[in-house]
């Protein structure tokens, strides 16, 4: 990677010089331009791929901190570096930016020049792979846009939440044209062929084409943003270009039409196409998702032949869920995974929503209870055991489901399950610590005449090094290698007392094949040498 560098110095001498003198290609430098005014300089910049520019700041006419400046002004990757004379030394430093990189006194010092000249070639190196790396990363991710796009609308039809701010970044990261508490419609389109007949890539093409021919269809007031949801519809975000426009459910109407005549005449697809009401996005997405999906049931069931129905306002604003039970996370998933925090949070969102929602429903209250019931049995059965066995009393079923009869029992016994499912996770958490505490000792105790290591004991008990030091100090309190010196020096202690073997006999024994390193040890940790201790227990 050589550069290109401009000389400006209204002395022609030193220019000449410095571009004869200075062993430049070994910095870095390929192509040396002299330039002896600032007017010569902006012509040479306009003419060539100038990455650095020396420059004298005291010139006639535009001196050197002007010349920066309109450097700046224009060519903003070009890194300038000031040559100044002792008397205008201050001047320069206080006019230190327009991505000025230092400055050099008269006469100028070589080994100055080509150190300062180093660091600058190694900035624009480094600058030019960071650009590089995030083109790269830029491309990769607009080769792969369609597919991200449509993996944010499908979570936000499945009821995944994210604050504002998060939510308006990828948004604008994914350059998809809708703003926080716009009004947008939605669309369902069915296939009414067998997609099991089709292998992946071939239904791929069909998304593709129909997605493509929407775009084309709605393109004059809407813009259009879909995903192939888990029942293998086409889910279609369509956003009005003109929010204004009190017409966009009259567009909408004509243009369903026209696309799905569009798609059978010219994609030779027969489809079946079903919009909506408008909502507001995000809040109202999940909402309008699961009111189309009821509605294709109801309006088309298996018929292959009904090609497009717009649902009335009516027919959208009777169709209501319990939202906060199935948005993802779900419940399940989060205790399989004990966040424990986040599991009593989306309880207290569920019941929260029963109170202000559902007071009245019986059913939607039965319906979460039925839903946590069955998370609290897949997890107890999982971990190889019974509801009833581990909640004991707190099993309800064939008790009347008591639980199900106001959103206050059902609150009480979720909390009170929970516990005793949070209790169970720390004692069986415990267990498995403690068990490879033991684990560890065990093999200590058995190997501490050998060269222990925590990397030697991870490798038999299967874990990482980091992993086995901080849960061992998290049990016990004490480093794992702390425990293993201590040990050793507790066995040397008793051999001592106990034995007539020689010191360095003793050290081999407990691992330290260096018996001066050992002796320093001992000293370290007793306060005297092996046989100062030994002379003093005799």
């Amino acid at each position: 990677m050589m550069m290109q560098l401009l000389l400006v110095d209204d002395e022609m001498n030193v220019a000449d010089t410095l571009a004869d003198t200075i062993p430049w290609h070994s910095i870095g430098i390929d192509t040396v331009h002299k330039a002896y005014s600032s007017a010569e300089a902006l012509n040479l910049l306009n003419m060539h791929e100038i990455d650095i520019v020396i420059t004298d700041v005291r010139m006639p006419e535009m001196d050197g901190l002007e010349l920066a400046r309109r450097i700046f002004l224009y060519w903003k990757h070009i890194k300038c570096l000031l040559l100044t004379a002792h008397a205008d030394f201050e001047y320069a430093q206080a006019a230190i930016k327009h991505n000025i990189q230092g400055y050099m006194l008269k006469p100028i010092d070589d080994k100055e020049l080509v150190r300062q000249l180093s660091a600058v070639v190694d900035t624009i190196r480094t600058e030019r792979e960071n650009e590089s790396n995030y083109n790269r990363a830029m491309a990769a991710m607009r080769h792969h846009l369609p597919r991200i796009q449509a993996e944010l609308l499908q979570s936000l039809l499945q009821g995944t939440r994210m604050t504002e701010t998060k939510l308006a970044e990828q948004l604008k990261l994914l350059e998809l044209p809708v703003g926080i508490g716009q009004d947008i419609f939605m669309m369902l389109v069915r296939f009414k062929e067998r997609l099991c007949d089709y292998n992946s890539f071939e239904i791929s093409l069909m998304e593709y084409a129909i997605g493509n021919m929407a775009k084309e269809t709605f393109q004059d007031h809407f813009d259009t943003w879909y995903c192939r949801d888990v029942h293998e519809y086409l889910a279609f975000a369509l956003i009005p270009r003109d929010a204004s426009d009190g017409s966009s459910l009259e567009h909408l109407n004509r243009l369903a039409n026209q696309f799905q005549m569009n798609v059978q005449r010219f994609l030779k697809m027969p489809i079946s196409v079903l919009s909506g009401q408008a909502g507001r996005f995000p809040d109202e997405v999940t909402k309008m998702y699961n009111n189309l999906l009821l509605l294709f049931g109801r309006r088309f069931g298996d018929d292959k032949d009904l090609p497009v129905y717009i649902a009335g306002r009516g027919e959208m604003a009777a169709i209501g869920t319990l939202v906060s039970l199935y948005e993802p996370p779900l419940f399940v998933h989060l205790m399989e995974a004990g966040h424990w925090e986040a599991v009593s949070a989306k309880l207290h969102a569920v019941m929260n929503e029963l109170e202000t929602d559902w007071s009245e429903s019986s059913e939607q209250l039965t319906e979460a209870f039925f839903a946590i019931f069955s998370a609290f049995s897949y997890i107890a059965h999982k971990s190889g055991r019974n509801l009833a066995d581990l909640i004991g009393a707190e099993y309800v079923l064939g008790k009347e489901l008591q639980p199900a009869r106001t959103v206050k029992h059902l609150r009480e016994w979720t909390v009170s399950v929970l516990d005793t499912f949070r209790r169970n996770a720390r004692n069986e958490t415990r267990s498995a610590r403690a068990s490879a505490v033991k684990e560890a000792q065990k093999f200590i105790i058995s190997h501490l005449s050998g060269d222990l290591s925590v990397q030697m004991i991870s490798d038999v008990l299967n874990m990482h090094p980091a992993y086995l030091s901080r849960l061992y100090k998290l049990e016990t309190g004490e480093n794992i290698s702390d425990y293993i010196a201590r040990l050793k020096m507790e066995k040397v202690v008793l051999l001592l007392k106990t034995s007539t073997k020689k010191i360095y006999e003793i050290s081999i024994e407990v691992g330290y094949q260096n018996p001066h390193y050992f002796i320093k040890l001992f000293k370290k940790h007793f306060g005297f040498t092996p046989q100062e201790y030994r002379n003093m227990n005799m």
